[in-house]
């Protein structure tokens, strides 16, 4: 089940990625953050208070608020970098290099005590990852000169590929206290919605139809952030961080194959370079899979004072 949720998620965000790619601009892009993670506060929190209404007033998992303010931290970082960045590059680019970086992360992550630590085939891998993402953003980007737009994409990406992980991590602790992903959902974007939406008003705001366009965005900012990641966040909870990461690891693949069917270009060595980028990330689990984790004990978890 927790892998099924991870797939969905892959599904869904692949194809709306795919879809828009190329067609937003810094507002729109800024636009859909606040749709769909606003959506996804207001449609958790709803079902919440519904459920008190119903069994009567329930208490939040003990100590978890230091991980949820951790939670809204990285998470503002990771998707307001990724969504920004489509601005510049295409979604297949920006997929391809954030999930490239997932486990050379997990493994530095592990140095520091937090979560398993990766043999030494486990790094190489881990850096063939890397090289593979870096192969993927020459790939597209090789027709014309690495422009100012394109490089602060590029730097937008790599943030997002480090805090993907670290989502992961903390995301992976909520699980073992046992706290509930509709809890999770429904506080952890806060400051994804609030800081998206303070940046849209500093790039001028969402445009002068906008009225018009709400129902699209909303509708789109829904599929492409509020269900996907209630789904990806359950699965989180429910799964070992590296298997995670390299089921995501699919994202660029799956965002490739529906960049084409909405928007044409198909490029062979483009989708070969992609399906490497899996392969390798099923060999770093596969070599990583018998190191032992951290001791939770002596290292204790990311931000968890309440």
């Amino acid at each position: 089940m927790p892998v099924l949720c991870i797939v969905a998620s892959v599904l869904l965000q692949a194809g709306v990625y795919g879809f828009v790619s190329g067609s937003l601009d810094s507002s729109g892009s800024l636009a859909l953050s606040c749709a769909g993670f606003g959506a996804a506060a207001v449609l958790f929190n709803t079902v919440l208070l519904v459920r008190r209404l119903r069994r009567g007033r329930t208490v939040a998992a003990p100590r978890t608020r230091g991980l949820l303010v951790a939670m809204n931290v990285v998470t503002a970082v990771t998707f307001l970098s990724f969504y920004a960045s489509l601005t510049w590059v295409p979604a297949t680019l920006a997929t391809g290099v954030e999930t490239a970086m997932g486990p050379i992360v997990l493994a530095l992550l592990g140095l520091a005590g937090q979560g398993r630590r990766v043999s030494r085939h486990g790094w190489y891998a881990a850096v063939v990852l890397v090289l593979l993402g870096v192969a993927i953003g020459q790939r597209f980007t090789s027709d014309s000169a690495v422009g100012p737009g394109a490089a602060a994409g590029l730097v937008l990406v790599i943030v997002a590929g480090v805090g993907a992980p670290v989502l992961a991590l903390l995301s992976t602790e909520l699980g073992r206290r046992n706290v509930d992903p509709v809890y999770v959902t429904a506080h952890r974007f806060h400051l994804t919605y609030l800081c998206g939406g303070l940046l849209l008003l500093l790039v001028g705001g969402p445009g002068g139809n906008w009225t018009g366009e709400l129902p699209a965005m909303v509708f789109t900012g829904v599929l492409a952030v509020t269900l996907p990641l209630f789904a990806l966040q359950t699965g989180l909870q429910r799964t070992d961080p590296m298997v995670a990461m390299v089921l995501l690891t699919t994202l660029p693949g799956v965002t490739y194959l529906a960049e084409t069917a909405f928007h044409g270009s198909f490029d062979a060595v483009a989708l070969a370079e992609i399906c490497a980028l899996i392969l390798v990330a099923v060999w770093y689990v596969r070599v990583s899979g018998n190191d032992a984790p951290a001791p939770v004990a002596a290292q204790p978890p990311l931000a968890t004072k309440a």
